[in-house]
Parts: structure tokens; C-alpha cells; sequence
């Protein structure tokens, strides 16, 4: 009987186990098949999975618990974005590489979002990009993304407070690790304020300096009450000269009649050139600020210290050391520079580059760029003494 197939049921043992075989095969192919569609499933639930946020407007908004692709709107909110999640994932900006070059040059991510936003503003176009969510400081445009399937999240701010609301809220929708970096600078943002306002506030009303402040002060784009720059002035210990509102209006104009009037013994300014313009010109002359030398340009890197980036943190202790030097005259701005870019941008600056922020200037060009400027200044120049 060794010799003999037993069979079972009419099948012999050998095919028994071949059929055996096949059907183990077949029940785990079909495992491996639910486990992969259980995975597609599961990243498939994770990619429609939303969560309810309340933005600085008091919106209820509703936006995706993993965002991967996302437009920032708002100028200042792009060095939010780069501080949150290295702007991984932006795929439109408002912000140029012209206009900002300190932006592109310390966070390389923006070039890869699309520059759009602005009066010729295209919604198709932004829509082509598959944004999950569009960050701005208004609602104007609200109503025509929602109709086309694109959250939009308010995170306006004028104060320090809302500041911090705001980039909670930022990082509330970003997930991953931006809640505790935001915790992180928030904390800082308040130890800072703290600090600089345990000295300042010390000082009397009467003793605090006016300060008048623009984007452009020469032709007079000023800034007024209800805006970040009224809160950093107080916290500074000065008082903004200008004491009328330009809430949510940053082109807001004004005349020279007004800003002899309210004579600022400080000004600063966002541009550069404008500094010796206004110290220079008679016109300015009789201001107790050109009198007594106190005109500055006021810091910019990423975003402009003094509007809405999170550079505040910087902008606050260096104005308090320029309206009261003598107040905090072991404050270490370049070294504080370094460290701020190196904790919350990810990137080294140079002695140079710290220099440049300083004066609101433009990155160095590169090696490479320089040498060839200097090649083709020299040849232009050589042209031009042949051509005589």
C-alpha cells in the first residue's frame, strides 16, 4: 500500500495539494490586494479628511487636516510661512524675487511658487495650481474661491496679540511640526515684549519720543494708529506722530503741511535713499528729527522688520535701543540677527549679510553674479574711454 495515490472525495492526494496551492496562493494575493487598497484607502482618507478653523476674521473655515499645496496672498504672511514649514508646498506668492530677495535667497522653496495676486490677478490660473487652502489679510476674495472650491483663512493682525493668534492659526492648519515652532516663537515674541516694556514703561508720557514712520516717508506713505507699527512704537517707548488711522490702508498719503505740524522727533523710513533726501532738503528742514539727526531706514531682510513679519520680534528691540540708546546700551542687535535667521529662518547670515539687513539692503551678488558684473562694468567702461 506505500506504493499506492490515496485519493479524497475523487482527488488524488498530489492534486489535492495542488489545489491547495492554488487557493493559498489565491487568498494571498487577495490579502496583498486589500492591503493595498486598504493603504491607497487610508492616504486616500487622510487626503479628504478636514478640520473646522475659526481665522482672525471670525470665519469658521473649513480646510484639509494634511495641507500639501497652499497660496499666500498676503505679503507679510509669506516670512510666516517660511518660518512655519520652510514654505514647502507654496505653489503661488505674492511676493517677487525683485521686490524680495533676502525671501528667495533664504528660503529657495518660494521659487517654486508661481508669482500671481495683484490687480491682473487671474483666479483660473490659481485654481490650475490645485491650492487647498489660500492664506490673505481680507476677504475680498472669499466669496470667488469658495465658488471655485478653495478655502480661504483670513490671519490679518494690527496688534502683537493678534500676531500670535495668527500664527497659531497658520500652524494650526500647516499640522506636522509648525504648532510647536509657533509655540516656540510666540514664547519669545512675549518674553521679548515683556522685556523691552519693563524698561520703557518706566518712562513718562512727557519723556517719550514721537516718532513718524513710512514705507515711504519722503513721499509721505505713512503710517498711523490701528497697525503693528502703532504697537511697536508704544512698546519702544515712543508715541506715533502721526495719530491718524491707517488701519488695513498701507498706500495711505499725507501732506508735508501735517508732518510739520506734528514735528517727530524721530523718523524712519522703509527706503534707504530716502534717509539723506530728507536730511538734505530744506523743505524738511525745520522738523526737530532733521534738526537733531534722527532719521533712519529701518531694517529689512526676508520682510520689512517693522510690518506684519515675524521679524517684530528683532523690530521691537531695535527701535527701543534707537529711541532710547542710553536705556538699553548692552543690547547686541547683530549678534541677535544671527541667532533669529539661524532658530526660526534655518539659515546662516554672514558679518555682511547681518550689515545689509541692517541698512535694508540687497543680498550680495553671488561670486559668480559679482564677477560678472565687474567683467562687464569693466568692458563698458573700456568702450566708453575708446569711444572719446
Amino acid at each position: 500500500m506505500s506504493n499506492d495515490i490515496r485519493t479524497v472525495k475523487g482527488v488524488s492526494r498530489r492534486g489535492f495539494l495542488a489545489l491547495a496551492g492554488v487557493a493559498g496562493a489565491a487568498v494571498a494575493a487577495g490579502c496583498l490586494a486589500n492591503g493595498v487598497e486598504g493603504v491607497a484607502g487610508a492616504k486616500a482618507a487622510e487626503a479628504a479628511a478636514t478640520q473646522t478653523v475659526t481665522d482672525m476674521g471670525g470665519t469658521q473655515v473649513e480646510v484639509p487636516t494634511n495641507v500639501t499645496a497652499y497660496a499666500d496672498a498676503w505679503y507679510a504672511h509669506n516670512e510666516v510661512s517660511i518660518m512655519l514649514n520652510n514654505a514647502e508646498g507654496m505653489v503661488a506668492t505674492h511676493c517677487s524675487p525683485e521686490s524680495y530677495p533676502w525671501m528667495y535667497k533664504v528660503c529657495p522653496n518660494m521659487s517654486k511658487a508661481l508669482v500671481t495676486f495683484g490687480d491682473d490677478f487671474n483666479y483660473e490660473e490659481l485654481v490650475a495650481l490645485n491650492p487647498q487652502v489660500v492664506f490673505d489679510s481680507k476677504d475680498t476674495m472669499r466669496d470667488k474661491l469658495t465658488e471655485l472650491g478653495v478655502p480661504l483663512v483670513n490671519c490679518t493682525f494690527t496688534t502683537f496679540d493678534a500676531m500670535e493668534q495668527s500664527i497659531t492659526l497658520t500652524a494650526q492648519v500647516f499640522g506636522g511640526d509648525a504648532p510647536q515652532i509657533a509655540e516656540k516663537y510666540n514664547a519669545e515674541l512675549d518674553q521679548t515684549v515683556a522685556d523691552v516694556k519693563a524698561v520703557t514703561d518706566q518712562i513718562a508720557d512727557a519723556d517719550r519720543p514721537s516718532v513718524l514712520h513710512g514705507n515711504s516717508v519722503y513721499t509721505l506713505n505713512l503710517d498711523g494708529t490701528g497697525t503693528i507699527i502703532d504697537d511697536w512704537i508704544s512698546v519702544a517707548g515712543g508715541v506715533n506722530a502721526n495719530t491718524e488711522s491707517t488701519t488695513g490702508n498701507a498706500q495711505a498719503q499725507f501732506s508735508l503741511e501735517q508732518v510739520i505740524g506734528w514735528d517727530p522727533d524721530y523718523i524712519i523710513t522703509g527706503k534707504p535713499e530716502e534717509v539723506d533726501q530728507i536730511l538734505n532738503d530744506p523743505n524738511w528742514a525745520s522738523i526737530q528729527a532733521v534738526k537733531d539727526g534722527h532719521v533712519y531706514v529701518n531694517p529689512k531682510g526676508v520682510f520689512g522688520w517693522d510690518r506684519y513679519g515675524v521679524e517684530e520680534l528683532l523690530q521691537v528691540q531695535w527701535a527701543a535701543s534707537i529711541l532710547h540708546p542710553d536705556l538699553f546700551p548692552d543690547l547686541d542687535i547683530e549678534t541677535k540677527v544671527k541667532d533669529f535667521y539661524q532658530t526660526y529662518l534655518r539659515y546662516t547670515l554672514t558679518d555682511d549679510d547681518v550689515q545689509r539687513v541692517l541698512g535694508a539692503e540687497n543680498p550680495a551678488e553671488d561670486g559668480a553674479a559679482a564677477a560678472s558684473s565687474k567683467a562687464d562694468s569693466a568692458k563698458a567702461a573700456a568702450s566708453a574711454a575708446s569711444a572719446k
